[in-house]
């Protein structure tokens, strides 16, 4: 039978001592289902479908073999491989897996904060960390996965970096064909670099004016899958952008790749997003100029090809497109990504605006006040 005891707070506690001789424990608001629970658990070892020793095998050793048995993308092995070898397998290495808890994994995390290692690191090797031990489970290594309810530090959320229409035409003017459609193209549907140059002429249905967003180009490579179920989808082309399309595609193999290489003696291959963004893109933007409001030439914001797309996705909600729309045809598989935008909206600050003038009365300051107020600041800008 599992021990139970009501804890401070008023919820039930079970407690169930494993085949290797750990105690685990969880809390539940009722009773009957710390009971329930603790139950369950011991009826599972009773099965005997655990080693008494396996939680004694070393982190170190179940990370080689879960590692050997991970079917992820080569890109996406590569930056995990280097979370493991930074942040993870220096601290977890010689620990028996039996003996690390929730609290240990706690105590991990916060001492990566006290190093000064950034959320986004923190997170990506915490989520390593959680899907390994959480395949330690499956394979009756441990009992519980210690990963349950861990803090983890904030990520903060950058606002998106999008250029205005005289920004972006600004570019347009200094990319050389036929990079001047490929971003033309990015502005008016939001597609990711690798979405754009992954395109392929058989995906674009000319009479009702839409493309399919099916291949992607990953590292010169090009995917029959883009990257995650929802990025699968149907744009719709502006007819100036479609007209721009078939100039580009005339005399061009018109089912492959829509965008390829053109220096001479090496056309007609992938594109290369580094090489892409270093001999087009960057050279480009520098280059670019536009007006502003007041008719002075300013410098237009050095922001990554990425920007087009959220350039695409701010342009849309200025106008008027609901998020909901923007986030299907951006392909997020989050709402969230697509919330960042919502400032953007025209209406979004007019509720609080019409708050303040619902007031009964309104806060002022005394026209002579704001007077001898402009004065000092003059005379300090004087001095």
């Amino acid at each position: 039978m599992p021990y139970l005891r009501k804890l401070k707070t008023g919820n039930w506690q079970a407690t169930v001592w494993t085949p290797a001789g750990n105690r685990v424990s969880e809390s539940f608001p009722l009773k009957g289902q710390a009971h329930a629970w603790g139950s369950e658990l011991e009826a599972q070892y009773r099965r005997g479908g655990k080693d008494p020793r396996a939680g004694k095998i070393s982190f170190q050793e179940w990370h080689d073999r879960w590692w050997e048995a991970r079917v992820v993308e080569p890109r996406t092995m590569s930056g995990d491989a280097s979370s493991i070898r930074t942040h993870v397998l220096p601290h977890w290495a010689d620990w028996q897996m039996r003996q690390i808890g929730r609290i240990d994994v706690q105590a991990w995390i916060r001492k990566l904060v006290l190093n000064g290692k950034g959320p986004s690191a923190i997170r990506r090797s915490y989520n390593l960390v959680h899907s390994l031990m959480q395949a330690a489970v499956d394979e009756d290594i441990i009992a519980i996965s210690p990963c349950r309810r861990i803090d983890l530090p904030a990520e903060a959320v950058k606002p998106p970096e999008w250029f205005t229409v005289r920004q972006a035409q600004a570019i347009l003017n200094e990319l050389p064909q036929p990079w001047q459609t490929m971003a033309l193209l990015g502005f008016y549907t939001g597609l990711r670099w690798g979405e754009l140059a992954g395109l392929h002429g058989k995906r674009i249905d000319w009479l009702r004016s839409r493309l399919f967003v099916v291949e992607v180009n990953a590292n010169s490579v090009v995917k029959e899958y883009p990257k995650t179920s929802k990025s699968r989808r149907e744009v719709p082309l502006p007819e100036h952008v479609r007209e721009a399309l078939a100039r580009h595609m005339h005399r061009r193999d018109p089912d492959g790749v829509v965008f390829t290489t053109i220096t001479k003696g090496r056309s007609g291959r992938l594109l290369n997003d580094g090489n892409w963004r270093r001999q087009t893109w960057w050279p480009a933007v520098r280059a670019a100029q536009y007006k502003d409001s007041t008719g002075r030439f300013r410098h237009v914001p050095e922001y990554p090809p990425h920007s087009m797309r959220h350039t695409c996705a701010s342009w849309l909600v200025q106008q008027g497109v609901s998020l909901y729309e923007v986030q299907h045809l951006l392909g997020h598989e989050s709402y969230q990504t697509t919330q960042r935008y919502a400032h953007l909206a025209p209406d979004s600050h007019e509720a609080v605006l019409g708050a303040w003038t619902r007031l009964e009365s309104q806060l002022i300051v005394p026209a002579a006040l704001a007077a001898e107020v402009t004065s000092t600041r003059t005379l300090a800008v004087g001095r």
